[in-house]
């Protein structure tokens, strides 16, 4: 009895943890970029379109929106900036969605001011922050995180102070002026969050490990 007591109490916790998670997807229109900092992965994402929260903190994701416009008698491919949303997280089911974008006007309109909704399964249109994330270097899709941790560094309107040091270990989390982090002996020297990151974890490991990465980077020439 008291085994079987256990038992329902067990699937009771589970069921109470499953009830407080939601999903996150987006209209057919939309890419996730990135979420919470991170890159958009499979990792993080159920499937393109989709991916799960447990929690009722402040989210951000970095969306591009996708449509074929009409101009003249022609169809163009339209694509946005990517377009910041940070919002409150919720239990319920969320849905992120752009307007269908038809021609060249409701193209230019939007590009000239995005809304992006997010919505609960219930019906309930979230609050939302939204900005462009300006992309710098030579080629910006790869520099995405960076920028966005710049961003969320720089305190403008869609920013998340807490993920600005997502990508970078806690003890990365002060650079100097110069670009340089210490932590007892190991110095890093960058121009970016991967850069001093890969510095980083080099000399944190054994004289083994830094050999077979060394042999891994000559087979990728």
């Amino acid at each position: 009895m008291k085994f079987r007591l256990a038992a329902v109490a067990v699937t009771a916790l589970f069921a109470s943890s499953a009830s407080l998670a939601g999903v996150v997807t987006s209209s057919s229109n939309i890419d996730f970029l990135a979420i919470d900092g991170q890159k958009a992965s499979k990792t993080l994402l159920k499937d393109v379109r989709s991916f799960n929260i447990n929690d009722n903190n402040t989210h951000q994701v970095v969306v591009r929106v996708s449509e074929l416009v009409r101009e003249g008698s022609d169809r163009t491919l339209f694509e946005s900036d990517p377009i910041i949303v940070t919002f409150q997280g919720s239990s319920e089911d969320l849905q992120i969605s752009a307007p269908r974008l038809s021609n060249e006007r409701e193209a230019a309109q939007f590009k000239d001011k995005p809304v992006i909704t997010v919505k609960s399964a219930s019906g309930k249109v979230l609050e939302t922050k939204q900005d462009y994330l300006k992309q710098e270097g030579f080629l910006p899709g790869v520099n995405l995180v960076d920028n966005l941790s710049d961003y969320n560094s720089s305190g403008a309107v869609a920013a998340v102070p807490a993920l600005a040091t997502a990508t970078m270990p806690a003890a990365m989390a002060t650079v100097g002026a110069n670009g340089k982090v210490q932590k007892g002996k190991i110095t890093v020297q960058g121009e970016n969050a991967a850069e001093q990151m890969l510095q980083y974890w080099y000399q944190q490991a054994d004289k083994e490990t830094q050999q077979r990465f060394l042999n891994w980077v000559k087979n990728q020439k």
